[in-house]
């Protein structure tokens, strides 16, 4: 490892290689990987404090870490406040710095158990005898739930009202001419009745949708859709109900024609529109349309919704 003159470690990357010729004893190594990977980590960033043994320790978490790290200061403090591990002087790798073809001084490893918040892991950690500051590698770093990696890592999880358009609301054109139709409540396969319940109450929690305890002219009823990650898309069947809804005589671009506005271009943006029509609040007195049926009873919409005919105008 290599430090500026100022004393500052720089950057470090840190490249795991299994070696044939080394002992293994007391220890099952839980956090390796294979054999030739990179791990990197930036000094300072991402430091949280996390209890290794039941001792209060700070580490340094990396997404590109095939190996967890302690430095030989933060070892003498589990040492010194007897900290729950099972050491070996024995290692199953060699830690080597990126473009070095000198392994770094490995004195041991340990096994303990790691705490994060709620979570908690038994990994493997790596002593080492020059090194400045310690490091959680990814398997473990997953495993506690300190570190998501994936397209969804932005998506809202919790139960917060969903955001709107502030001032804006939405009159859904309705045929005055047009009979209201009440359809039947249309049972859910049994396996799938936990998982509609978990949503209705979710589209609850996040103001998008309401109970409705009075008779309603409308009523459409819904079909569960099971995605492929196990999570349950609801829909409901407005069919019926587009057939009375007015649409506007307003015609919509064509991609080319989009394309056609971009020539020339040379700054883009890209934008997730995600659930996009949830920041809509439907009108008080266009609401009733939305009115779908459940085994928990009567519901309606109180944001646009997906499925009605009106609502790409």
């Amino acid at each position: 490892m290599n430090d500026d003159p100022s004393g500052t470690p720089l950057t470090k990357r840190i490249k795991a290689v299994s070696e044939t010729n080394v002992p293994i004893k007391s220890v099952n190594n839980k956090s390796a990987k294979s054999t030739g990977e990179d791990i990197c980590y930036m000094m300072g960033e991402n430091v949280f404090r996390l209890r290794v043994g039941g001792v209060g320790i700070k580490m340094t978490i990396d997404s590109g870490a095939a190996a967890n790290l302690v430095d030989i200061d933060t070892w003498n403090t589990l040492r010194a406040k007897e900290a729950k591990l099972k050491f070996s002087s024995y290692v199953d790798r060699s830690l080597k710095a990126y473009g070095s073809s000198t392994p770094l001084n490995i004195i041991g490893m340990f096994t303990a158990v790691i705490e994060a918040g709620d979570s908690e892991v038994e990994a493997t950690f790596y002593v080492a005898q020059n090194d400045k500051q310690s490091l959680l590698g990814d398997e473990t770093a997953k495993q506690l739930k300190v570190l998501k990696i994936g397209y969804n890592v932005g998506s809202v999880t919790s139960f917060e009202k969903f955001p709107k358009i502030k001032g804006v609301l939405v009159e859904i054109p309705i045929d005055p001419n047009a009979k209201p139709v009440q359809q039947p409540y249309r049972r859910a396969p049994f396996a799938l009745e936990s998982k509609i319940s978990e949503k209705l109450q979710s589209l609850l929690d996040r103001d998008i949708i309401e109970k409705d305890d009075q008779p309603s002219a409308w009523v459409s009823h819904i079909v569960p859709v099971l995605k492929d990650n196990g999570e349950i898309r609801l829909c409901v069947d407005m069919r019926r109900v587009n057939k009375a809804v007015l649409r506007e005589t307003h015609p919509l671009p064509i991609v080319d024609e989009l394309f056609g506005g971009i020539h020339g271009a040379v700054c883009f943006s890209k934008l997730d529109v995600k659930e996009a029509y949830h920041q809509v609040e439907i009108a008080e007195r266009s609401r009733e349309i939305t009115t779908f049926i459940a085994k928990q009873g009567l519901f309606r919409f109180k944001r646009l919704m997906f499925g009605i005919s009106c609502a790409p105008e």
